[in-house]
């Protein structure tokens, strides 16, 4: 049950890769912490460089880590990918900035290549063009980080998770029949997506104004015709995956409804913390048997984690909407809560499964 047993990948390479998300991961979440006040600043200079750039290193060290990880683990080729991905984020914490983006360039155009080599050598599919149109974005993104530009930064890592997740969903719903209106308006958000992120680099105001109705059209769009409307009453992880992407659809909705209504820092986290961490949640039962041949037994307990991240959301909204401001520390330590919870919750149902 070792890594070493995935074909065509090492395991001391899938073992390092993890290892550079995990540290990605925790030097995010200390920036943020930091920023909500639950952790004091200023500590030492990778503190402070954790509390600058902690967007850059949960987006191109822990998610773009992952990502790319799961597309090499498919092809059984490209572990490179993931490894520079995950190594940029320990650069630019070093204080190495040029570097870090010139690791996280290469590992965004490896990427691509992954899924066009998926493309070339399996079939090529619509799913498989929106995922790897994500790469855009992304490579937009590392523009936006270098030249300082927030809104574009934002939005176009937003939107190279969105269009990665919204992909893999469009794939599923291949086991549904969908109508004309369902394809061509998914057609026709995608096209909206990507042109909003182009925008953004220029026009970021503009570009603020458009992304909020597309995420909430986006959102609609999963909770209609995703087929985990379908499956959440089901057992085990089926339902629990279900359950979970149903959750975070919702708080895409929440999060697109916050800035329409003028709260764009609720809004941005809404989204990162409580649509993309609900993938996370619902797809790790998935991942880890693919990846590291890891079985985790069925626990209700499993949604816990996806509940604490969503009280520590609303605490989160309070605080920023001026309701209760001292109530921001709580909320970042209710998220950190939230994916320890979620890490030895899954630790220990894998373990319960090897038994």
């Amino acid at each position: 049950m070792g890594l070493n047993r995935r074909p065509g990948l090492p395991g001391w390479g899938l073992a390092l890769a993890l290892v550079l998300a995990l540290l990605n991961l925790l030097a995010a979440m200390a920036g943020g912490l930091q920023r909500l006040g639950s952790l004091p600043t200023g500590l030492s200079a990778v503190a402070q460089a954790a509390l600058q750039h902690h967007g850059a290193l949960m987006l191109g060290g822990f998610f773009a880590t992952l990502i790319a990880l799961e597309r090499a683990a498919a092809l059984g080729r490209g572990l490179v990918v993931p490894l520079l991905c995950g190594l940029a984020g320990l650069v630019l914490l070093a204080g190495l900035p040029i570097p870090a983006l010139a690791l996280w360039m290469a590992g965004t155009l490896g990427l691509l290549s992954l899924y066009l080599r998926a493309g070339d050598t399996r079939a090529w599919s619509l799913p498989l063009v929106i995922e790897a149109s994500a790469c855009l974005p992304l490579l937009m993104a590392l523009a936006a980080h270098a030249m300082a530009v927030d809104t574009a930064l934002r939005w176009n890592g937003s939107l190279f998770l969105l269009l990665t997740i919204a992909g893999e969903r469009r794939e599923l719903c291949r086991l549904l029949p969908l109508g004309p209106l369902a394809r061509h308006s998914f057609l026709a958000l995608w096209l909206g997506l990507l042109a909003s992120g182009v925008l953004s680099l220029w026009q970021p105001t503009l570009a603020e104004r458009l992304c909020w109705p597309l995420l909430g059209a986006l959102a609609l769009w999963l909770m209609a015709f995703d087929i985990a409307r379908h499956q959440w009453h089901a057992r085990g992880w089926a339902g629990h995956t279900a359950r979970c992407l149903l959750a975070g659809y919702a708080w895409a909705a929440i999060a697109a409804l916050a800035g329409l209504l003028g709260q764009p820092t609720f809004a941005w986290h809404a989204l990162w913390l409580g649509f993309v961490m609900a993938m996370v949640f619902g797809h790790a039962p998935i991942m880890l048997p693919a990846l590291l041949r890891l079985s985790p037994r069925y626990s209700p307990w499993a949604l816990l984690p996806l509940g604490l991240m969503g009280v520590s959301l609303l605490l989160r909204g309070a605080g920023q909407a001026g309701l209760a401001p001292a109530l921001l520390p709580w909320a970042g330590g209710l998220h950190a809560l939230a994916l320890l919870s979620f890490g030895l919750l899954m630790a220990g149902l894998c373990r319960a499964g090897r038994r």
